[in-house]
């Protein structure tokens, strides 16, 4: 049966028990009918945090619907038309990145109304699609190069549909950004895609996220924030820049984004449980680090590449020369600094560079990269790299925390709970208890799991909230079952553990010992050595 069907088939059968349930049939009835219907309840997390706009906002923005080449089924992405020939979208969106199979005909998708059917919905056919030679002859398919040209059948009558094309950003505008690290913040538009059945098909979103920067080892475009989050479905999303009052240039296409999915449980909707237990999470908050392919970079070493206007050779040549890596380090870049930096700490050779290591790093700081000085004080603080230096570390993070910098709140926060580098967590008095508890919320609330954990536990062991001796027990529970929930849907072993024993230990809520026992292989998978010591406990 093919999954289409089967999802077909879940969404009539829930229909039916819940309307048995709505009629308050007798439990004779459901015993008999749970026999046969049931199923497991299954939906694609939407990852999507921003505001919906009109369809017909954004009109170079449209909806690509495919054949997905890994699958076989009907799936969907986000395209920009760029001429009345042209469109362009995510080279992962239109082809298999391991065995090079591409979609052999696609439609890109524009209208007023969902889904795309009926007056005021037009569709234009495709079946000449252009990928990146790069892309499809990589066996680690570089987010630099995942672009592809989609070239419809017959030209679009741009008029007649009220289609303005997305103005392409040229190479010598894009070397201007990068080369002064002077990017505008980034408007995202892109399609909600979680579910083919779902009722948001063809919602549009839009989204606004800043600190934007150019990477010179890879050559993409990278942007970290818990504003809008990307996952498999939004592939192609376009993503625009304002170089000027009301000139909008389409600056690249999402290529990746980490962490790519959030890791949620849907228990198995059984008719026959006479009082099922519902899971609830929080609404998920994360931290996200979204990869795009700069459209400059990926077209100028595109073969068959359809030119723009700006687009020359010469162009294209000052563009690779502004870009590359090297020329940046020696031109002292900060951001080059940086990446150059980590590169190779991150090399079997880094403690032989470590002076070098902490020149660059101490140069981009210096020109004021808050990243590098992020880094500085961490190396610092670990002393592996360099010498030990608390009082360094100290002062670069005070620098940091007065700019409001969600992970120097945390690194501030830990160095006050952890003093001596233990692992335990002890009270201290009421007022560091306050301060190190206010640190950590800042840093969870903008999505650092980390930060979210360990509020998680200072909440479990009652150090560092107010008005405690008001809250009862189950409120307390409740709290920190959010915060270890809001950690562990982004992948922390430790906290996927601690909610685990929620569920297990029934801590807040009625137990439900198949919820903890999904968390507890997530966590064990991880390597966290509770999970496993627990797992071997439940071993014959």
């Amino acid at each position: 049966m093919s999954k289409w069907k089967i999802k077909k088939l879940t969404h009539f059968y829930h229909k039916f028990i819940t309307g048995l349930i709505a009629q308050k049939f007798s439990k004779r009835t459901l015993s008999l009918t749970c026999c046969v219907l049931f199923f497991t309840a299954s939906t694609t997390q939407a990852i999507v945090n921003g505001e919906r706009v009109k369809l017909d906002q954004w009109r170079s923005v449209a909806y690509l619907q495919l054949i997905n080449p890994d699958t076989s089924i009907l799936t969907n992405c986000t395209a920009v038309i760029i001429s009345e020939r042209f469109a362009i979208t995510s080279a992962s969106c239109v082809i298999h990145e391991e065995t090079g199979k591409q979609v052999t005909s696609l439609k890109v998708c524009i209208g007023n109304k969902k889904p795309f059917k009926g007056a005021g919905q037009h569709c234009f056919s495709s079946n000449k699609i252009y990928s990146h030679h790069h892309y499809l002859n990589s066996s680690t398919p570089d987010a630099a190069f995942n672009l592809a040209y989609i070239e419809f059948k017959a030209p679009i009558d741009l008029k007649k549909y009220q289609i303005t094309p997305a103005s392409l950003i040229t190479p010598d505008e894009f070397s201007d950004l990068a080369r002064d690290d002077q990017f505008p913040e980034i408007t995202w538009v892109g399609f909600d895609a979680k579910n083919l059945r779902s009722p948001s098909l063809g919602t549009k979103y839009k989204g606004v996220v800043k600190d934007v920067e150019f990477n010179y080892q890879h050559q993409t475009i990278e942007v970290e924030s818990n504003k809008i989050r990307l996952g498999r479905n939004y592939q192609g999303m376009a993503s625009f820049v304002e170089i000027a009052a009301g000139q909008w240039r389409l600056l690249g296409l999402v290529s990746n984004s980490h962490p790519d999915n959030i890791i949620r449980y849907f228990p198995e909707f059984n008719p026959c449980d006479e009082d099922p237990i519902p899971v609830h999470y929080p609404a998920p908050n994360l931290q996200t680090t979204s990869v795009l392919t700069a459209y400059p970079v990926a077209a100028c070493e595109m073969q068959g590449f359809v030119e723009s206007t700006g687009f020359d050779a010469s162009s294209c040549t000052r563009l690779k020369r502004n870009l590359n890596w090297e020329t940046a380090v020696d031109s002292e870049r900060p951001t080059a600094l940086r990446h150059k930096a980590i590169a190779l700490y991150n090399s079997n050779q880094s403690h032989n560079e470590a002076g070098e290591i902490y020149k660059m790093l101490y140069m981009a700081y210096s020109e004021g990269d808050n990243k590098a000085a992020l880094k500085l004080a961490e190396f610092l603080i670990a002393g592996e790299l360099f010498d030990k230096d608390i009082e360094t570390a100290k002062q670069l993070i005070e620098e940091l925390v007065a700019q409001n910098n969600p992970h120097a709140h945390l690194i501030r926060a830990k160095l006050q709970l952890f003093p001596d580098g233990q692992n335990e967590i002890i009270a201290s008095t009421p007022d560091i208890d306050r301060a190190i508890y206010q640190d950590l919320k800042i840093a969870a609330e903008d999505g650092i799991s980390e930060a979210q954990h360990l509020i998680g536990r200072l909440t479990q062991l009652e150090i560092g909230l107010d008005g405690n001796s008001k809250k009862s027990r189950t409120v307390r529970h409740r709290e920190a079952y959010n915060w270890h929930a809001l950690a562990a849907m982004q992948g922390h072993g430790a906290s996927q553990f601690q909610l685990a024993m929620f569920w297990i230990d029934g801590r807040g809520m009625r137990a439900y010992p198949e919820v903890g026992q999904f968390w507890i292989d997530q966590s064990a998978a991880l390597g966290n050595i509770n999970a496993q010591n627990y797992l071997g406990m439940l071993k014959p």
